[in-house]
């Protein structure tokens, strides 16, 4: 069941991506997060004892909670099996994206090739949030917003996905709207730091397989099993050194940012045949 709600999902994120923009970024929309988060501040924002953990555990947890109540209602059947698939490519597609760097990044590429530094700074400066001193740093934080990207939006989601069900795909992603916003509290952030901590250090392998194995693993092996390295320090330092020497053989401009893709896309297909075996061996949360 999960790996057929991740072919459809994938399949649909590729339609979406090839076709209608508009309509895939109101997919990943996070509007009714952020309505039901100020609704519930607007009622109990004033009250002391909605504060901490609490609020917390009613702005993002609960939500989870019930779409993990919701799939243990349904029964065994063919039917009850038809929704639940439904709902599963609902959340995931929900969950996914809203677009891949590629598809982001065109505007930047576009303006590098004609020669336009200026335009590729500011679609740069939108696409990673920071400023850059010259077009080398420019290129890097590019390429750093790549990889955390893409784990953050397709890889970690489908790794929760697999691991807790649509529950931990939808928490995940809650978690990483709160955390983009500055919203996060304490127990949000502990709960955070341990979902991206696994989830980046299982895509870390599938990034040493698909680039330079390596220099990937020189670059990472004190880190891999250490708590204190956070999940995306330890895969933007895996990811950058997998790239090893490929990153030179690109003739195009900002060739360590298509190289960034390429790698991306390669440990991308690694990870979901991983997923696709464990599914079949049985080894899934759903």
């Amino acid at each position: 069941m999960a790996l057929l709600a991740l072919v459809i999902a994938i399949l649909i994120e590729r339609y979406y991506h090839s076709n209608q923009s508009a309509t895939r970024d109101k997919l990943s929309s996070d509007n009714w997060y952020f309505s039901y988060s100020r609704g519930l501040n607007k009622t109990f924002g004033d009250k002391s004892w909605y504060q901490g953990w609490l609020r917390d555990s009613v702005e993002i947890f609960i939500p989870a909670i019930v779409i993990f109540i919701l799939f243990k209602l349904f029964d065994d059947g063919f039917i009850a099996s038809l929704i639940v698939l439904a709902l599963m490519v609902l959340i995931l597609v929900h969950a996914f994206g809203p677009q891949l760097p590629s598809k982001q990044l065109s505007g930047y590429f576009s303006a590098l090739e004609h020669d336009d530094p200026q335009a590729a700074y500011e679609y740069a400066k939108t696409y990673t949030g920071k400023e850059a001193n010259d077009e080398a740093e420019m290129v890097k934080q590019v390429t750093s917003s790549i990889f955390y990207n893409v784990e953050s939006q397709y890889f970690s989601v489908a790794i929760w996905f697999v691991l807790l069900g649509p529950a931990g795909a939808l928490l995940y992603r809650m978690l990483l709207w709160q955390q983009q916003e500055s919203r996060l509290g304490v127990a949000g952030k502990k709960v955070f730091y341990v979902m991206e901590w696994i989830a980046c250090r299982i895509s870390t392998l599938s990034y040493l397989l698909a680039g330079d194995m390596a220099h990937g693993i020189d670059a990472i092996k004190k880190q891999y099993f250490d708590l204190d390295v956070s999940g995306k320090d330890l895969l933007l330092n895996a990811a950058a050194a997998s790239m090893g020497a490929h990153a030179e053989s690109y003739e195009k401009v900002a060739g360590e940012n298509h190289c960034a893709i390429g790698v991306s896309q390669r440990a991308g297909v690694i990870l979901f045949a991983v997923i696709a075996v464990a599914s079949l061996l049985g080894w899934t949360f759903v």
